[in-house]
């Protein structure tokens, strides 16, 4: 994290990580295959951070945004004053990690919805559902990112909220 706040994905290496990270090569290699899995760990983490208020079936469909998510909406916007895009700071690794992305943030979110509804009554299969709502938080995410949204944090995550509350409405409505 703290190399991430002055350079890009794209520009640390392995050995920068191991220098911060006070490990030894083996060390590294017995916990991550490579500098992606670390990038994945961090955001797995975030990824929980934001959801974390979302544990009720009443949080997920209240109007109200959750302190969690303002709060992780209000450190998206402190750090996303980056020129480059998010492909490019990615490099070689942006499609496998796009791809990683989405398909942990989506576990995460079908795992707090199994808790939070009875899934018996969703209309929209919960793994379809959960695919959904992933796409809908990280282009969400990618547009904070790129500040193609110009409206306070508190806008943005009343928006995101309005729009988990319309999906999650639409799967169980009979």
């Amino acid at each position: 994290m703290e190399l991430l706040k002055d350079k890009d994905y794209c520009d640390i290496t392995v050995v920068e990580l191991l220098e911060k990270a006070d490990v030894g090569k083996t060390t590294f290699y017995r916990h991550y295959e490579r500098k992606l899995d670390v990038f994945l760990a961090i955001h797995d983490s975030l990824f929980e951070s934001f959801f974390q208020d979302l544990t009720t079936l009443e949080d997920w469909l209240s109007l109200r945004p959750r302190s969690s998510v303002i709060a992780m909406l209000n450190r998206i916007s402190v750090q996303s004053s980056f020129r480059r895009s998010m492909s490019y700071k990615l490099g070689n690794d942006a499609p496998q990690a796009h791809r990683q992305l989405k398909y942990n943030l989506t576990t995460l979110i079908e795992q707090r919805l199994a808790v939070a509804f009875e899934t018996d009554n969703f209309i929209i299969p919960l793994p379809c559902l959960a695919s959904s709502l992933a796409a809908v938080y990280l282009d969400f995410i990618s547009q904070l990112f790129s500040d193609q949204l110009s409206y306070s944090v508190e806008d943005k995550a009343a928006s995101l909220q309005r729009l988990t509350q319309a999906l999650l409405r639409a799967a169980i409505e009979r």
